[in-house]
């Protein structure tokens, strides 16, 4: 057969509805064997398909039709066993050079421009990125040549969670403020030093920027236990890779230096003020500065400036 499938909607993550789309030559024939009749360019009918869920098979043209079903992550793994079963591959990637390629896969899109626009969108994690992306047809079609473009590296950070590691010494509340903006239990929390000892990550939406948020193990010098050293190394590792390093300290342990970019972050404010230089002040007990936290490292990773900027983003590079 020369149709193959591909999930339009993010495959990582449940959601209310999931896509997958079927392209190729002999479409009809297909439909026919996965006992789902071809139905007529432009029209939706609710059936069973293939004994998994009761959905949408919506016919966009003779070669491209989608599979609308529950977005549950069981539900796709069995509907992309099944298509297998019955000889499908799966195409995973388009080919933007080939324009009956990405026309395949995005047949509602006018041109390639609206066609990435939507592919972007179909993985995005970033609130704050749909917007922008929802207007860039229209940026693009005003375009002149030679004219500047957006900043691309620093947008694509809507699209591509950035890495933030939260950075310090041991027992200062680095899980505690994780849970915290996380909103739900991520890393250990005990008073003892040590109780991290593998970095605990969890993807965060700060002020609509979705980042990969890492507590690292406590730093501590010296240290006798080879895991926790390990751990340490690891750490390091990490934050040398980081888009961002919450350096953070109390009032009794100021931030460990890193030469990456960083906030320094003073935790436990509702137990003393620290004497030396923050960009935040916070509470993870009572909430203080947590808010002011979130937009300050959305600021820092997008600045409203690259936000607000009205010119035309090359979005796929």
């Amino acid at each position: 057969m020369s149709v193959s499938w591909s999930i339009q909607t993010p495959r990582h993550a449940p959601g209310a509805i999931a896509v997958v789309r079927l392209s190729g030559d002999d479409l009809d024939e297909v439909l026919r064997t996965l006992r789902l009749d071809p139905a007529p360019i432009g029209s939706a009918h609710l059936v069973d398909i293939l004994g998994i869920d009761r959905g949408l098979v919506v016919r966009w043209t003779h070669e491209t039709a989608d599979l609308c079903v529950h977005g549950g992550l069981g539900v796709l793994a069995a509907l992309g066993a099944r298509l297998r079963a019955h000889g499908l591959c799966e195409h995973a990637e388009v080919d933007w050079s080939s324009r009956a390629d990405w026309r395949g896969a995005w047949p509602e899109a006018r041109n390639e421009i609206e066609a990435r626009m939507l592919e972007a969108l179909s993985h995005v994690v970033s609130p704050r990125a749909v917007d922008l992306l929802l207007q860039q047809p229209a940026r693009w079609r005003c375009h002149r040549a030679g004219e500047g473009l957006a900043d691309a590296a620093v947008l694509r950070r809507l699209l591509h969670a950035p890495l933030v590691v939260i950075w310090g010494a041991p027992n200062i509340g680095k899980s505690t403020l994780l849970n915290a903006l996380a909103r739900e239990q991520v890393g250990l929390v005990a008073d003892m030093p040590g109780t991290t000892r593998d970095a605990v990550g969890a993807t965060v939406l700060l002020d609509g920027l979705a980042v990969r948020m890492l507590d690292a193990p406590g730093l501590a010098e010296g240290e006798p236990d080879a895991l926790v050293a390990e751990a340490v190394a690891i750490a390091r590792g990490l934050a040398a890779e980081a888009d961002l390093v919450l350096c953070c300290g109390d009032a009794t342990h100021e931030p460990l230096a890193t030469e990456r970019p960083h906030l320094r972050v003073a935790l436990r404010a509702d137990a003393g003020i620290p004497a030396w230089n923050h960009d935040a002040l916070v509470s993870a007990h009572t909430g203080e500065g947590l808010n002011a936290l979130a937009l300050l490292i959305r600021q820092t990773l997008v600045p409203h400036a690259a936000l607000q900027d009205g010119r035309a983003w090359k979005f796929w590079e």
